[in-house]
């Protein structure tokens, strides 16, 4: 279901903006920092302060997660059904990944949510349309984002 395309992105840009609905049917978006792929139909984060999520999905499981990459304007939409989970309910050796990739957050870690991808698409911005090139793209918008850094 994840082309490696989409694994590529996720892997570079790991920041998610949850889409979950509220148990009252509002939409809530919530962006998750510790994205990890299991495989091309499993997504996962963990659990550190996400308390209207967790009540969201457990109420309704379903969402949509989209990863972006400002600088190349392409991006991934990802719609499953998520599961909320224990680390000792996490597949194989994924709670090892956790850790290893954010140590300093492992011990604010208190439970994980799986997705299993329903549907995943990748997504390009519409300039591509008109002859614009990825390299080009990121160049410039590294340029926008280094001046907005440096004041």
């Amino acid at each position: 279901m994840l082309t490696a395309q989409m694994r590529d992105l996720i892997a570079h840009h790991s920041l998610g903006l949850v889409a979950t609905v509220t148990p009252e049917g509002a939409p809530a978006v919530s962006p998750k920092g510790t994205f990890l792929i299991h495989d091309d139909r499993t997504l996962a984060f963990s659990n550190i302060r996400s308390p209207g999520t967790v009540r969201n999905i457990a109420h309704n499981p379903a969402v949509e997660v989209n990863f972006i990459d400002v600088l190349h304007r392409t991006a991934c939409r990802i719609r499953g059904a998520a599961r909320l989970c224990t680390a000792a309910e996490l597949p194989d050796g994924l709670h090892g990944r956790f850790t290893e990739k954010w140590p300093q957050l492992a011990g604010m870690m208190k439970g994980f949510v799986l997705i299993e991808v329903a549907d995943a698409k990748f997504l390009r911005s519409p300039v591509y349309d008109i002859g614009e090139d990825a390299d080009a793209l990121a160049r410039h918008w590294s340029a926008y984002y280094k001046s907005l850094a440096e004041g």
